[in-house]
């Protein structure tokens, strides 16, 4: 049996093992305050009910895009780049051509081979013609290659597409809205009377809901006068229930009441 000394060094020699093993009391540690939340982070976003790419065509939401942040500032900044006036190139060219002589008409004859005084018709010789023709391109950008170069929508490329084929072939793959959405292509439909037998599209720069239901658009278009002109940030009051789109600015302001629209290509 060991002694009492032996006990009490071994007590004093475990004591001062927990004390250095931090056992005994600690001043608890500062508390570091959590970090604030940015407000574009993707959480805070999604409760505030911002724009995803999943939400659904056709949904009321103002601030919604179909397309990410990024695409729409980088169209923004690409503007003047989607955008660089060229005249159609004109070619000339020499044809020739043989054109009909005029007739002349004989007097009366009487031959065994016609009656008494009917009149035979004389075949003039065709006579070759030079003419020079002059034939002007299509000046660019048109309408619907500056709305591709602004969005970026590649979709729906049927070779020489039309504005009204490409919304058909875009509603047919479920990539159209009948409500305004910033970033999409606005179509307008084929409108005869007005010079627009295949339609016509502008890109939506902003959009604003107002109180009466209708929508207020800023868009850009180009050819609006058929000469590639760009036309940029025109006004536009969109009324969804008619699907008419009525300019308030911009050169087709003093006529373009009321157009038929189609809706948004969307991407």
């Amino acid at each position: 049996m060991p002694s009492p000394p032996f006990c009490l060094r071994f007590l004093v020699i475990a004591a001062f093992v927990l004390l250095s093993s931090g056992c005994g009391p600690s001043k608890p540690p500062a508390h570091s305050p959590q970090p604030a939340q940015n407000e574009h982070s993707a959480a805070p976003a999604k409760e505030a009910g911002s724009a995803s790419p999943e939400t659904a065509p056709g949904q009321d939401d103002p601030n919604r895009t179909c397309r990410d942040e990024r695409a729409i500032g980088d169209s923004e900044r690409n503007r003047s780049a989607c955008f660089h006036l060229q005249p159609g190139a004109t070619t000339t060219k020499v044809v020739k051509q043989q054109v009909p002589g005029k007739t002349a008409k004989a007097g009366k004859t009487a031959t065994s081979s016609t009656k008494k005084g009917q009149k035979t018709v004389a075949k003039a010789p065709a006579t070759a013609v030079t003419k020079v023709v002059q034939t002007t391109g299509r000046c660019q950008p048109q309408s619907l290659i500056y709305a591709r170069c602004r969005t970026g929508f590649m979709t729906c490329r049927l070779g020489d597409t039309s504005p009204v084929q490409w919304f058909a072939c875009a509603k047919k793959n479920g990539s159209t809205s009948s409500t305004p959405v910033v970033g999409s292509v606005v179509v307008l439909d084929v409108n005869t009377r007005r010079g627009m037998p295949t339609g016509h599209p502008a890109y939506v720069e902003a959009v604003k809901k107002n109180q009466d239901g209708t929508w207020s658009l800023r868009i850009s278009h180009t050819n609006y006068d058929r000469k590639c002109h760009l036309d940029q940030d025109a006004t536009v009051l969109f009324d969804t229930k008619r699907m008419t789109a009525s300019f308030a600015t911009g050169p087709w302001s003093t006529w373009a009441k009321d157009l038929k629209a189609l809706g948004f290509i969307l991407r």
